[in-house]
Order: structure tokens, then C-alpha cells, then sequence
């Protein structure tokens, strides 16, 4: 097994319409990870202008489907790391973040690691409410049944490969059920003290009670074992 110091990483950055956002993400990578970290955009096929400002910090690639299962795929499919980071095109991971990161993929039974993920620029009230949602994905992982969050979460490659990656006929949960799968191969990690921003974008769009109704919907479907068919959400 390779010393934690020679690990080396990729992050994935999956995309669609993102051209308000994606610059400071990718900004943000340069400014956090080694200089020696692959970054790579896979992109859903924008129509905005998404590529020609994410080729300006990172290699592009296109998505062979059409879900985010695929995006993130095809993503990894071209990456090279140990360790394979996904992370959403408005989510600005922090150096803590990777060097706790990459601290936990030192022990070799490790094959997933989750943080604790905050919206900007919310209310105490609306802060709250996500904390106590961090909460709950961290019990889930005390308990043996991880519902990591895929706004900021990094796999062991291997791990990863073995599970084929995430399910790509889903348009939501494809996260859970990947941190669901992937603990059969080791152990999962969630740094609850680690906190990663991301946009409040979504709670602009949805409200709070919007967001709680569509994760309870989605939620229900991958407990019950079926598919999401649409997820209203920016990713």
C-alpha cells in the first residue's frame, strides 16, 4: 500500500449549464489541492458557455449518457488518481478538507470519505437545519449504513472500480447507493468537522420546504429500491 504523501489524486467536476459558478470551483481546486492533482470537468453537454471557460483550469470531457451517474463515470473512466474526488460545480472544497482527506485514505481499509457540506450565506435558522441533516448522514455512517452526500466525496479508486461506479439509471441517490455498495469493500469515512461550502443556489430555487419535499421523495425511492426518473435540483 502507498504511503499517504504518495497517493495520488483526481477530482472530478461534473457539469451542465454551469457558467456562472464553474470558474470560481475550478479556481478554488487550483488554489486548495497540490499543484500535481488531475482536475477534470465532464460536462453533460452545456449550453451555456461551461466548456470554454472550464478549459481555461482543467481537461474537459463529455458524458457518454445523459444522468449524473454517467457524468461522474465518465469523469473517472479518464482520470488517472488513487484516489478519485467528486465534487459539484458549486462546492469549494477546503485544503482541510483534503489534507483530513487524504490523512484518512492512509489507513488501507478506507474506500470512502464524506465531510460535513454547508450552503453559504444562510440564515442561523436555515444553518441549522443543515446541520442537523450532517447529523443524520453521520449516524448513518455509525450505524453501517452511509448515506454520503456526492457534493464533496472522495473514493478509493479500486473500491470504486470494483463497485463499477455509480448507478447511471438513476437521476438521484446514485450517491447513497454507491456509499451503500462501496462499504462491502472497507470502511467509510465522514469528517463531520470538516465543513465544505457550497452555493445556496438550491435553496433559492426549491425553499426549504421545496428541498425537504424532493429529498424525502428520492429518499423514499432509494430505500424502496426504485429508480428516480427526474430531480428538479441543480446538481
Amino acid at each position: 500500500m502507498k504511503d499517504m504523501k504518495k497517493l495520488s489524486l483526481s477530482v472530478i467536476v461534473p457539469t451542465y449549464n454551469e457558467e456562472k459558478l464553474i470558474s470560481r470551483t475550478l479556481k478554488n481546486l487550483h488554489e486548495v489541492m497540490p499543484k500535481n492533482t488531475q482536475i477534470i470537468v465532464s460536462d453533460g453537454h452545456s449550453k451555456d458557455g461551461t466548456v470554454r471557460i472550464a478549459r481555461k483550469y482543467a481537461k474537459v470531457i463529455y458524458e457518454t449518457g445523459h444522468s449524473i451517474g454517467w457524468g461522474r463515470n465518465d469523469g473517472a473512466k479518464a482520470s488517472k488518481g488513487d484516489i478519485v474526488l467528486f465534487v459539484d460545480a458549486d462546492t469549494f472544497p477546503t485544503k482541510e478538507y483534503h489534507d483530513r482527506m487524504i490523512a484518512a485514505f492512509a489507513d488501507p481499509k478506507v474506500v470512502c470519505v464524506g465531510c460535513h457540506i454547508l450552503p453559504e450565506k444562510v440564515s442561523l435558522i436555515r444553518e441549522a437545519f443543515f446541520y442537523a441533516l450532517n447529523i443524520v448522514v453521520a449516524a448513518s455512517v455509525a450505524i453501517g449504513q452511509p448515506t454520503i452526500a456526492g457534493s464533496c466525496v472522495a473514493y478509493r479508486r479500486k473500491a470504486f472500480e470494483k463497485e463499477k461506479g455509480f448507478d447511471t439509471e438513476t437521476a438521484s441517490a446514485e450517491d447513497m447507493d454507491l456509499s451503500r455498495r462501496i462499504k462491502r469493500r472497507g470502511k467509510v469515512v465522514f469528517l463531520y468537522n470538516t465543513v465544505v461550502p457550497t452555493s445556496d443556489r438550491r435553496i433559492h430555487q426549491l425553499g426549504i420546504l421545496g428541498l425537504i419535499k424532493d429529498w424525502t421523495r428520492t429518499s423514499i425511492l432509494f430505500i424502496t429500491g426504485r429508480k428516480t426518473k427526474t430531480y428538479f435540483a441543480p446538481r
